[in-house]
């Protein structure tokens, strides 16, 4: 057997944040203490939705988690990223965050982009200001466009899938009519799909303003948007729009 590796560390709490650790005692923004610590090194393991995680600092070199007063203590930078968070230390108020920070705008299409679209729809990640979809008047270089371009029923309208994981309850989100050529002023309706069932459908007007929807997504692990035209009769015509200032609530 193993046996476990004790030493003795004094540090700063300064340089215990800066090291990103994720468990123990915060201390205040304006207060720099030093304590010594019994620490023990046992060979945790990390396994993170059954895939096993080698926790790393910024500079590539492997931080072995350790405990202290029955405390286990692993890199904040690892879990995170293994978690699929950004994190990001703050040096002036001494805080780390995992994910968003506070005050700063999330653009979904980077930080969530469907991981799937057909042929039938587009997405514009606002990475490029050359890249643009233009819808009541005005340019956008995020979101995503879906059609339905042929009068055929059983050709599938544009969609887009998304793969939420479970962690969202809704997804809020604009629609609007696509500007293109007259051949697709046509309604459309818009199909909602959680988990491969269909759970709402949208009826969206070609002329009509734009709307701004919410979807409640009950943390379904899969997210699925199918755009279909139709005209005044209930046929099935060609029609284009775009949704657009997408976000996700947790």
């Amino acid at each position: 057997m193993k046996k476990n590796r004790t030493k003795l560390i004094s540090r700063a709490a300064a340089v215990v944040l800066g090291a990103a650790l994720l468990c123990g005692t915060a201390v205040a923004a304006s207060t720099i203490t030093s304590r010594t610590i019994t620490a023990q090194y046992m060979g945790i393991q990390i396994v993170v939705d059954g895939v096993a995680v080698t926790p790393k600092d910024a500079n590539g070199n492997v931080v072995e988690p350790f405990v202290s007063e029955g405390t286990t203590y692993l890199p904040v930078r690892a879990i995170g990223e293994a978690l699929g968070k950004e994190v990001t230390w703050d040096g002036e108020t001494r805080t780390v965050y995992v994910g968003q920070v506070p005050g700063t705008e999330v653009n979904w299409m980077t930080e969530l982009p469907p991981y799937q679209v057909n042929s039938a729809s587009k997405v514009y990640d606002g990475t490029d200001p050359k890249s643009t979809f233009t819808v009541v008047g005005e340019t956008k270089t995020s979101g995503i466009t879906l059609e339905d371009p042929d009068f055929s029923t059983s050709f599938d309208g544009g969609y887009a899938i998304w793969n939420t994981n479970a962690l969202y309850t809704s997804m809020t989100f604009t629609a609007a009519h696509l500007t293109k050529s007259s051949h697709y002023d046509y309604d459309g309706v818009l199909d909602v799909y959680l988990d491969g069932e269909l759970a709402a459908s949208y009826d969206l007007a070609w002329d009509g303003a734009p709307q701004t929807i919410t979807v409640p997504l009950n943390r379904a692990a899969s997210v699925r948007m199918e755009l279909h035209g139709f005209n005044d009769n209930g046929s099935n015509e060609r029609t284009a729009f775009a949704i657009y200032d997408i976000s996700f609530a947790e």
